[in-house]
């Protein structure tokens, strides 16, 4: 990878979705909206592969969460 980056300019970069502000909103509120919509405060139906996809984006690019490797 290093003579890769040699030759092109090109270094890669790891995102970090833990950092930016709409990952941090999701991540403290989606919780909050989870029991609001249980506790039928709120008149809204989240569909399941909404629910699901809210889970994936909060796992989305975390190493900790596994990551893979190309060679």
């Amino acid at each position: 990878m290093a003579s890769a980056a040699r030759t092109t300019g090109v270094v890669y970069e790891r995102r970090r979705p833990e950092k930016t502000t709409l990952y941090e909103i999701v991540r403290a509120n989606v919780e909050t909206l989870y029991g609001a919509i249980d506790d039928r405060a709120i008149a809204v139906r989240i569909p399941k592969h909404a629910k699901k996809e809210l889970e994936a984006y909060l796992d989305c690019g975390l190493l900790c969460r596994g990551f893979a490797r190309r060679r």
